[in-house]
């Protein structure tokens, strides 16, 4: 099963916003495949946009052996 998310096109008669079919099309991905997007969760839990911008220190260390685990995992 590819990780990659899918791109499909669908036609919209005039009166239904894009928008509306877009929560609509999320809605029902969620409910079928019980996935949930972070948009979404924000939304429920009232977290405004604003409070998740923060910086977060990451060593150069960490970083050096996340890759080095990657390349393990991937050879």
């Amino acid at each position: 099963m590819s990780s990659k998310p899918k791109t499909i096109t669908v036609r919209l008669p005039p009166w239904v916003s894009e928008e509306e079919a877009r929560r609509a099309i999320e809605e029902v991905v969620a409910k079928l495949w019980g996935r949930t997007s972070i948009e979404e969760i924000r939304v429920k839990l009232g977290v405004k946009r604003e409070r998740l911008l923060e910086d977060i220190e990451v060593g150069e260390y960490n970083i050096k052996e996340l890759r080095r685990h990657e390349r393990e995992r991937l050879s």
